[in-house]
């Protein structure tokens, strides 16, 4: 496990740089002067609602593995996976947050293959349906402002336009396997298309429109209370003025930008785009201001996951796997 572990510092790393860049242009001293009088106890209520939303991002987790019955009985199930080792798993795999897409958050299909011996194709699309309904919460979000500026409606058109290919793709067996067919033609991809075959039907399963539905609603809960918690980060500062559409617009539409530049965890396009337009949106938004409010939501979402999900890796290591790992090509058996 010590890659992840490795690709995870990388991306630690280079947010630093980032936020170090954005200080050094907009002047750390200003930055250091607007948060003097801070009120730091909004920074404590958004990181217990980021919590919330990391629990029913957990749940969404849960409701896959049963429409997967990965508790069931038979090859490749885990009748003994426990509800406390599956939200270890689950927050485990925050620390892969900083990745492209958050694509890396497909370690939790490698640990529970290691815990508990399910197979790593099982569970993966999990993660692709994750990502999907999350995207089509931030466009239900951003949707809230989204008719006073308008510039931003491609946005949310591009990030439907892709949730919806890959729903008809990965969604559909017969899709997905014309698609692994003319992968495989490709000599160097031959091997692993062969044992992506197990894929198909999970992603079937967790991809179905009720299945979406229920996980897209919960999506948008949660990262309303992260819309919320930027609202309440912005009136830490003394003589802001945003209204809560405002900031659900501001911190939707953001992330979007920052997930569609397919940049580790959106580092630049997020913050970049974030700063620029609450301080052009907001009332009694300085440039200081606008930098240090984005620096404060940024830490208490997106590198809150980084250390939740780092320790939640670390106890895992500790204990060691529970099961064998498993072969990654054992019948699926989704519920219908």
């Amino acid at each position: 496990m010590s890659r992840f572990v490795r690709r995870a510092l990388v991306g630690v790393a280079l947010g630093v740089l980032v936020y170090v860049a954005a200080v050094l242009w907009v002047d750390a001293g200003r930055v250091r002067e607007a948060m003097s009088e801070y009120t730091w106890s909004m920074v404590l209520v958004a990181l217990a609602l980021s919590s919330v939303n990391y629990l029913l991002r957990f749940l969404k987790w849960e409701l896959c593995l049963g429409w997967l019955a990965v508790r069931g009985e038979g090859p490749g199930s885990a009748p003994g996976l426990t509800y406390s080792r599956s939200l270890l798993v689950y927050l485990a795999g925050l620390s892969m947050s900083v990745t492209p897409g958050k694509i890396g958050e497909v370690l939790r299909s490698y640990l529970l293959r290691e815990t508990d011996g399910v197979p790593f194709t099982r569970t993966a699309p999990i993660v692709v349906a994750d990502r999907l309904t999350d995207l089509v919460a931030l466009v239900v979000l951003s949707l809230v402002g989204i008719a006073e500026h308008r510039e931003y409606l491609p946005v949310a058109i591009v990030t439907l336009a892709l949730v919806v290919a890959g729903v008809v793709v990965l969604g559909s067996p017969r899709l997905c396997r014309g698609l692994l067919a003319l992968l495989g033609r490709l000599p160097r991809l031959r091997g692993l298309v062969a044992r992506a075959e197990g894929l198909v039907e999970s992603s079937a399963a967790v991809l179905r429109l009720r299945a979406l539905l229920v996980l897209s609603v919960i999506s948008v809960v949660g990262w309303g209370l992260e819309c919320v918690g930027y609202w309440l980060i912005l009136h830490g500062f003394p003589g802001v003025e945003a209204s809560l559409p405002l900031c659900i617009f501001l911190w939707a539409t953001t992330t979007l930008i920052g997930a569609l530049s397919f940049l580790p965890g959106g580092l630049g396009a997020t913050e970049g785009s974030l700063t620029v337009l609450v301080a052009r949106l907001a009332h009694g938004v300085t440039q200081p201001i606008a930098l240090a409010s984005t620096i404060l939501i940024r830490a208490c979402t997106l590198w809150y996951g980084e250390l939740v999900g780092g320790v939640a890796l670390a106890v895992l290591i500790r204990r060691g796997s529970g099961s064998p790992p498993a072969s990654d090509e054992p019948p699926v058996g989704p519920r219908a």
